[in-house]
């Protein structure tokens, strides 16, 4: 095998050749390559490129395009994703979980995953689906779309013993993993307080120390709370497809670096509250929470109430806290496009806003 590649730019035909099937290729031989960094400013823990790809002599099924995932060449958020085991979690969703989610993912062609330290993942390309934009929203069809979705993941995996079966990659919120982000949250009050307090309400701030004073408290009131079940963790627009026309699939969900063993609204405030502008969000949350809420008794879940739900729903709001203090960690916001800067001050100030009115404080 030629060169193992850590990045599309050292993608070489030799190399698909090797490692993309038979199938994949149409029985053809890629004689060309050409990486196209796509999601600007989106993939802040990894860089997401579009291989289009030429043949000698291709097949009518031979593949046309697929996606390379590999670690971000953002230095700050690089070395985030390894602390966190980001690139280890994703190659273990798709070789572990992926093949029993009960939602719309890529295809994965090929997985790699080496040292902690070496990642890459050729995965179906899903155009003509369009990307969500956490930026610019979405309609509140697409987010009942979402929340049904993330309903039928976390129905699926409900409190179930196999999930212990993925220990080494899958963190549970008493897990070691959490000692981690522990010290990361620590680490990071300093810089959050000094640079980023501009963007979160006086109650966030103060709140903020009040979770480095007993970080344990607010990871078991936040998302430790029963039920568990296995959850996204980066469940925003960003990571959504979505598709117009009776000829397109309508939706699907990618990157797959931040998955947990938890409660389930982790998913549910985390989408809410960062993906949906202020205003939208507490016109509709209350029937959203409540559609979500239906669609997992609709799958079987049958010890979970509304009025449960919706508390930890509440609750949920302290993993945010979590977000805005940790994101902070080896960010630079001058090195980021004006995309990538935006969405990031976009995202802290909703963040806040659900924590205030939400009273998420009450749980700590």
């Amino acid at each position: 095998m030629t060169k193992y590649p850590l990045s599309s730019s050292e993608i070489t035909p030799e190399w698909l050749n090797s490692v993309l099937s038979h199938k994949v290729r149409g029985g053809a031989t890629v004689t060309g390559v050409e990486p196209q960094i796509i999601g600007e400013g989106v993939g802040f823990l990894g860089e997401v490129a579009r291989l289009s790809l030429t043949y000698h002599q291709p097949s009518a099924s031979s593949t046309m395009s697929v996606i390379a995932k590999s670690p971000t060449t953002n230095e700050g958020f690089k070395a985030l994703g390894l602390m966190l085991g980001f690139y280890e979690k994703e190659s273990g969703f798709f070789r572990d979980v992926a093949p029993e989610v009960r939602l719309r993912i890529p295809e994965c062609f090929h997985n790699y995953s080496a040292n902690g330290t070496d990642f890459m993942l050729l995965l179906e390309d899903l155009a003509p689906m369009r990307p969500g934009d956490q930026l610019a929203s979405c309609t509140l069809a697409e987010a009942e779309r979402a929340l049904a979705a993330a309903a039928k993941l976390h129905a699926r995996w409900w409190e179930s013993p196999r999930l212990d079966e993925f220990t080494s990659w899958l963190p549970g919120t008493t897990s070691p993993y959490f000692d981690i982000l522990k010290g990361a949250y620590l680490g990071s009050l300093d810089k959050f307080h000094a640079e980023f307090s501009y963007l979160v309400t006086p109650e966030v701030e103060a709140l903020a120390d009040r979770g480095g004073e007993d970080y344990e408290a607010m990871t078991a009131a936040g998302v430790g709370r029963s039920p568990h079940t296995f959850i996204h963790g980066d469940y925003r627009l960003d990571n959504m497809m979505f598709g117009d026309g009776a000829d397109v699939e309508p939706f699907a969900v990618l990157d797959w670096q931040l998955p947990f063993k938890a409660n389930p609204m982790w998913d549910v405030v985390y989408f809410l509250g960062g993906n949906l502008d202020t205003d939208q969000r507490r016109e509709h949350q209350d029937k959203l929470v409540e559609a979500y809420h239906k669609v997992l008794v609709d799958e079987g879940v049958t010890d979970y109430t509304l009025e449960k739900c919706r508390e930890d729903y509440r609750a949920a709001g302290l993993v945010l806290l979590g977000y805005l203090v940790t994101g902070a960690l080896d960010v630079d916001l001058d090195t980021l496009n004006e995309r990538g800067r935006e969405l990031l001050e976009t995202i802290f100030r909703r963040y806040s806003t659900t924590i205030t009115d939400l009273n998420s404080a009450e749980f700590l």
